[in-house]
């Protein structure tokens, strides 16, 4: 199932998210398209069950879409196209926006403009500093939507003469080096394959560094005239100029730096950058079928990782399926080797060390297994040959609930427990974790999701045919996140089982992807939350085990995100012929080994444990002092 179709509905993993929340200049990385949710009052207030009886179903599917190979051009969107979306993304946002301040969005402005350090993060670019000056207009474009993007202009106005002395500068460095004669291909490949561009923060000046580019690839082309049209194209792309074009570039970036300001899990990317959005998260991308990883240069892209055959270790890509990399973005560059649906396979120009010439090469891209199998582990407990199956779920990925199915039907004969080691989850899809739950609470009523305050659906395990009945707990630690919480927070719930660990993440909202709000790129938002089946909030509050582990803390809490949507109770769905589970088995001698020495500590504090008796009256006084202590304003 392809992560790219909007109809897909999914959990964010924190690890998509921490990038882009705790470094703003870097652009990262549920789903599910649906029509405008009904929207109650903007203050939560208790919530309507019966809301959810007649609430449409959010499971419509359409076909997948692969991502477009990128035209490598730098990325724009007009005016109007970025109104539209920030509109909808405040009528559909899980709670009331909060608009940000003018320097914030300036200052996040600046990084999403400028992906060579040519146009605003230079310490000599002029534009820095004019966009704090047009902060506000376009605020005021974005987030009450005043007709024109007069902030936008001003900052265009002030680009375009520094983008002409940047683009005069590299002409002439370009032109003196054609001139010259070729330098040795040794050099050339250096100067081609050498990377120039800086990260966060740009310290070079960009008058140097279109010198240096327009030195770089003028020897270039003075050893390879043949290839002129790639310089050309590379010229155009790391210098656009045109008022209206610069205008619709710095339109874009503030439409990318104001989403997540207003919505910390969300993101805008145009179509040309949609793996974006996608980065870092298992559960949404396989990896890229030519390399482990790469760094840009002024000509393409280097391998610096794990190359797919016949591709080498440094080797320069200069074109994939006939698109030439130099001056492409970064993103662009990720997705052209993810876009190979029309190709079969990818096409590639090379430039490698030691070879006289740019070689031409095919990849063939293979398809992933995708029948990959949960890791178990079957541990001796007691002394009366019982046994207890560790079952390690990872990440809550889509074919979850068939996968635990076929583990619980191959491993539970003959085990007298099941151990849920759901640390470091950070969670995934929120359908494959109701069905994975169908498996322990089969037909129980599950989780309210909420839109502002209103309840518009309540999620239902289904009753699979072999459901597992026998005794379960989950393990968890702070890094256990949004659908693996569901997992836990259930099982916790109805009395199901026990859990053991340490305080989780806490993240109870769920973002769903829109690929139709304009056509020309994907809004990922929050529109939901969920609450857990007896109400409880989860929301920056997280689950507290009944036993508890010596476990390393936690990095980041949801808690400690800003904006984030405020916390409440929601109704209590529990269906009260969903029975508790039966007590954890005694243990007559220590349990072991076991592959992690912290689960055989598990095994042995649960022990003849009732599900929901142990340390039950300190975990929810923790809770309700977590509760009262922190701030419910929902503000910054």
């Amino acid at each position: 199932m392809d992560p790219r179709s909007a109809g897909l509905r999914k959990l964010l993993r924190p690890a998509a998210w921490l990038g882009l929340c705790l470094i703003p200049l870097a652009l990262g990385i549920f789903e599910l398209r649906r029509g405008p949710a009904a929207v109650a009052t903007p203050t939560p207030t208790p919530t309507d069950v019966a809301s959810a009886e007649t609430a449409p179903a959010l499971s419509s599917e359409p076909a997948p879409r692969a991502m477009l190979l990128p035209s490598g051009a730098p990325t724009s969107i007009s005016c109007a196209q970025a109104q539209k979306v920030t509109a909808f993304l405040q009528s559909e946002l899980a709670a009331p926006p909060i608009a940000p301040t003018p320097a914030e969005l300036a200052e996040l402005w600046g990084g999403m403009l400028d992906p060579h350090g040519l146009w605003s993060a230079a310490p000599d670019s002029p534009v820095q500093s004019e966009l704090l000056a047009a902060a506000q207009p376009m605020l005021a474009s974005l987030h009450d939507q005043v007709p024109g993007c007069a902030g936008a202009e001003r900052v265009a106005r002030a680009w375009e003469p520094w983008q002409q002395n940047l683009l005069g500068i590299y002409d002439r460095a370009f032109d003196l080096a054609r001139a010259r004669k070729p330098v040795s291909d040794l050099e050339v490949f250096r100067l081609a394959a050498e990377p120039i561009f800086e990260d966060d923060p740009v310290t070079r000046p960009a008058a140097e560094l279109a010198r240096e580019l327009g030195t770089r690839l003028g020897a270039f082309v003075a050893r390879f005239p043949d290839e002129s049209s790639l310089v050309e194209q590379a010229r155009a792309r790391f210098f656009p100029t045109g008022p209206e074009t610069l205008r619709d570039i710095a339109t874009l970036a503030a439409l990318r730096a104001y989403v997540p300001l207003v919505d910390p899990h969300g993101d805008f990317a145009p179509l040309d950058e949609e793996w974006a959005l996608y980065a870092g998260d298992d559960t949404l991308d396989d990896g890229s079928a030519l390399w482990g990883d790469v760094t840009r240069t002024p000509l393409g892209a280097r391998v610096t990782n794990d190359p797919v055959a016949p591709l080498q270790l440094d080797d320069l890509l200069l074109s994939i399926n006939g698109l030439t990399l130099a001056g492409a973005s970064i993103d662009q560059i990720e997705q052209a080797a993810r876009s190979d649906a029309s190709h079969a396979g990818f096409d590639l120009r090379v430039l490698r060390q030691g070879e006289p010439n740019v070689l031409s090469l095919r990849v063939v891209d293979e398809p992933a297994d995708d029948n990959q199998e949960l890791d178990v582990e079957r541990i001796r407990y007691g002394r009366d040959d019982q046994v207890v199956l560790r079952i390690v779920i990872a990440d809550v990925s889509d074919s979850l609930g068939q996968d635990l199915a076929d583990v619980l039907s191959k491993e539970t004969p003959g085990t007298s427990a099941v151990l849920l080691d759901l640390r470091g989850n950070g969670g995934g899809s929120l359908d494959a974790a109701v069905a994975a739950l169908g498996l322990l609470l089969p037909g129980a009523r599950l989780f309210p999701l909420i839109h502002r305050g209103t309840v518009t659906e309540v999620l239902e395990a289904q009753t699979p045919e072999h459901p597992y009945l026998g005794p379960v707990a989950a393990l968890v630690d702070g890094d256990t996140a949004s659908a693996a919480e569901m997992l836990a927070g259930a099982i916790q719930a109805y009395g199901r089982g026990t859990l053991i660990g340490a305080h989780t993440f806490g993240k109870g909202c769920v973002q769903e992807y829109f690929d139709d709000v304009v056509g020309s790129g994907v809004l990922r938002m929050t529109t939901l939350q969920f609450v857990m089946p007896n109400g409880h909030p989860l929301q920056q509050i997280g689950l507290s085990p009944e036993l508890l582990l010596p476990l390393a803390p936690a990095l980041e809490r949801e808690s400690q995100i800003t904006r984030q949507p405020i916390t409440f109770d929601g109704p209590d769905v529990r269906d009260p012929k969903v029975s508790a589970g039966p007590a954890w088995p005694r243990a007559s001698a220590p349990p072991g080994p076991c592959d992690d020495p912290l689960v055989c500590t598990a095994l042995s504090r649960l022990s003849g444990v009732r599900p929901g008796a142990a340390a039950g009256r300190g975990a929810n006084q923790s809770e309700s002092s977590s509760r009262a202590a922190r701030s419910r304003a929902g503000t910054r």
